[in-house]
């Protein structure tokens, strides 16, 4: 039996998930597949940063995420035998362009279950208990092999693309004959779900790192569940201890909780930590994405959120492939602008871990005494969660960047001195994380730019500036109409007016109203400008003033544009 659909995507955790729930809203047949027969119940990755909040947001489940984790965080850190710090980690309000500040500590298997929930109420599955097995492509597709795990049964799958969400050990990254270069650490690993008794319910994170290694337990809900995970080292004979209840009992003993009991494991495992990246993200009409592109430490904890982004990344791109509105090459971008962030996630965790889990003296040392006591400033600690929060990963190099300024005089009696210019050249740029504001709609309602570019949809933010005139209006207006001309139902234009009374005439163009200014501020948009946002939340072009020749000779570049423009 032979089955098409636009795309196949291979293995349903958070990475597969999250393409084929962006796939399923743009209205792209999508099959998932995935090896395992249920769907699994470890805890593995556990938090979600501040930007695959962001994405959740989008995809209309940050809320649920939210409701199922916890942002308000207690640690207890031991060092040499002693509690070296216990901090209260109340979770962050909402800051300004940032409306999720905090890490959200969630248990992988129950992110996966809000990411299903969303896929089935868009009329999507996973078809569990089928396992990859032969790819074979063509100029105009590809060909997938599965077999079903409970029958045997075999079915050859015709697809526009395959995507490998796999996985480390990737059978579409093997299959593909892509190659992934890296190497391991010395460092042995155990870890597991168990329930723990004895150790305060109140949402308490413990950590100890002596001389005998590391150990640590989460609590991932109420019920009494931990995660608990440490570093074992051979002994004199090269032997490995493996996980099991018996030996987490002994650790936390030999650090002085003897009285903690331990039971009821749900999952146990052994891992060595690994950091690998592929050489390539896409072999013609094959991609991957997520562990199956890269492996690192879990320090930091960027391995699942990185494989969501890149779904998010990827997700418009195929769709804007498979409705002919761009070239293959677009999908060249993907690997242009993820290979980098791979690269720079891989460094920042390879270090973390070797400041935080590295047995040699001399880390022990710098450990001990340099970075566990600058944790107890607020400033440090800030500064290291907004570093893994994934807010500044952004694509300036990318070949999807555009900017243009094209002069101060709009020819309407709006001009931009040097101070705006100035203002402008150091607002966010194209490829920048789109930021977030306050503002109101056209009749006066409290809304969030968040909330206008939440969609399928590409935005377009002609800014007024402080001189804006009625002349200067209608020409954003008529920008916004030649804007929409040439992309359709891909792009909505918003005319964003600095005050809280909407401008004449601009009957046929959708109006943001920002009377504290909010927007223009985080845009640095004190004199007119316009920005465009990709459906992924990043700048896709910047200019000023408002034009439109600029911006479509950008699109131009990109995709086919309807005619005229």
């Amino acid at each position: 039996m032979t089955t098409d659909t636009d795309v196949l995507v291979v293995g349903a955790g958070p990475t597969g998930l999250t393409l084929a729930c962006d796939l399923r809203r743009r209205g792209i047949a999508c099959t998932t597949v995935d090896r395992d027969t249920t769907p699994h119940i470890r805890s593995r990755g556990k938090g979600l940063q501040p930007r695959s909040l962001e994405v959740f947001d989008d995809l209309g489940i940050a809320g649920a995420a939210l409701a199922a984790g916890r942002t308000h965080h207690h640690v207890r850190l031991y060092s040499g035998g002693r509690l070296a710090l216990d901090l209260d980690l109340p979770a962050r309000p909402p800051q300004p362009g940032v409306p999720y500040p905090n890490l959200v500590v969630l248990p992988q298997w129950r992110t996966e279950q809000v990411l299903r929930d969303r896929l089935a109420a868009l009329g999507g599955t996973v078809e569990l208990g089928r396992e990859l097995v032969g790819l074979h492509q063509d100029a105009d597709g590809v060909t997938a092999t599965v077999v079903d795990s409970g029958t045997g049964a075999t079915e050859e799958i015709r697809a526009a693309f395959v995507v490998g969400c796999d996985g480390g050990s990737s059978r579409v990254r093997a299959l593909t004959g892509i190659a992934m270069h890296g190497e391991g650490h010395e460092e042995h690993f155990v870890l597991g779900d168990v329930r723990i008794e004895g150790l305060p319910a109140d949402g308490s994170s413990f950590a100890w790192f002596d001389d005998d290694g590391y150990l640590a337990a989460d609590p991932l809900d109420g019920s009494g569940t931990w995660q608990v995970q440490a570093s074992v080292r051979p002994d004199a004979a090269g032997n490995l201890e493996t996980a099991s209840l018996e030996l987490f009992q002994h650790l936390f003993a030999g650090r002085g909780f003897g009285h903690v009991r331990l039971h009821d494991a749900t999952w146990l495992s052994d891992f060595s930590p690994r950091v690998g990246i592929v050489d390539r993200y896409r072999a013609g009409r094959v991609l991957l994405a997520g562990d199956a592109a890269h492996v690192h430490s879990p320090a930091g904890g960027q391995g699942m959120n990185t494989g969501i982004q890149d779904a998010y990344n990827l997700g418009w791109k195929l769709d804007a492939v498979l409705r002919g509105r761009a070239g293959h090459a677009l999908l060249d971008t993907y690997q242009e602008e993820r290979i980098p962030v791979a690269r720079a996630v891989l460094t920042s965790s390879d270090l973390g871990h070797s400041a935080f889990f590295s047995p040699h003296p001399a880390m022990t040392f710098l450990r001990n005494r340099v970075l566990v006591p600058v944790l107890r400033l607020a400033v440090v600690r800030n500064r290291l969660l907004d570093g893994v929060a994934e807010l500044g990963v952004g694509y300036r190099d990318s070949s999807l960047a555009g900017e243009a300024a094209t002069g101060g005089h709009t020819g309407d009696g709006e001009a931009a001195g040097v101070v705006d210019a100035v203002r402008f050249r150091h607002g966010p740029r194209a490829g920048d994380r789109a930021p977030d504001a306050e503002v109101c709609s056209g009749n006066g309602a409290p809304t969030r730019l968040f909330h206008l570019f939440r969609g399928t949809h590409s935005s377009l933010l002609l800014f007024g500036g402080s001189a804006a005139t009625d002349a200067g209006y209608r020409r954003m207006a008529a920008t916004a109409r030649r804007v929409r001309a040439a992309l359709g139902d891909d792009v909505r234009a918003w005319i964003v007016v600095p005050g809280d009374r909407k401008p004449q005439h601009l009957d046929d163009v959708d109006v943001v109203l920002d009377p504290d200014r909010d927007a223009h501020h985080r845009y640095a948009a004190a004199a007119e400008a316009l920005y465009l946002v990709r459906p992924d939340g990043y700048i896709a072009f910047r200019s000023r003033p408002a034009t439109a020749g600029p911006v479509l000779d950008h699109l131009g570049s990109v995709f086919r544009l309807h005619a005229p423009a």
